[in-house]
């Protein structure tokens, strides 16, 4: 017997490019009055999304953009807002949307306090790499001033 091939059966999951996370965030916005608590959508805008980033992106890797995928990147965007968020109000870094929090040897030791303490193992990425839908995340997130 020979061995099994379980490339049919492993399941492709959707690549997403920064354009189509760009997209997402546009058609999210145009149902921003649908949102409710915590930037939060009901599966049909999420099967809308798909269904609109299907038609633009025709062609794309892994899998075609989902119900499902598209409110799991909604999801991924609005953490790495917060913590995005939350590095920008700390001392002695000096945020980019291109390069990060820009993390040098002489802020290294303060950065690795702020991933421990703070447990923000989602902060590492962002020591060098920017977040560049921080604005576009942050008019959809609901404000957190309370009246």
């Amino acid at each position: 017997m020979g061995s099994q091939d379980n490339t049919a059966s492993r399941r492709l999951t959707a690549h997403w490019e920064l354009e189509e996370e760009s997209e997402l965030i546009a058609f999210l916005a145009t149902h921003k009055a649908e949102a409710g608590d915590n930037a939060t959508f009901k599966n049909s805008v999420y099967s809308d999304a798909s269904k609109h980033l299907n038609a633009l992106y025709p062609t794309y890797r892994g899998a075609a953009k989902s119900q499902s995928s598209c409110k799991t990147k909604w999801n991924n965007l609005k953490k790495s807002y917060n913590v995005v968020k939350d590095i920008k109000s700390l001392s002695g870094f000096a945020w980019s949307d291109k390069h990060g929090a820009g993390v040098t040897p002489e802020t290294s030791g303060a950065w690795d306090a702020h991933a421990r303490v703070r447990a923000h193992p989602l902060s590492k990425p962002f020591a060098h790499k920017g977040f560049p839908h921080y604005a576009a995340v942050e008019a959809l997130m609901p404000s957190a001033t309370k009246g």
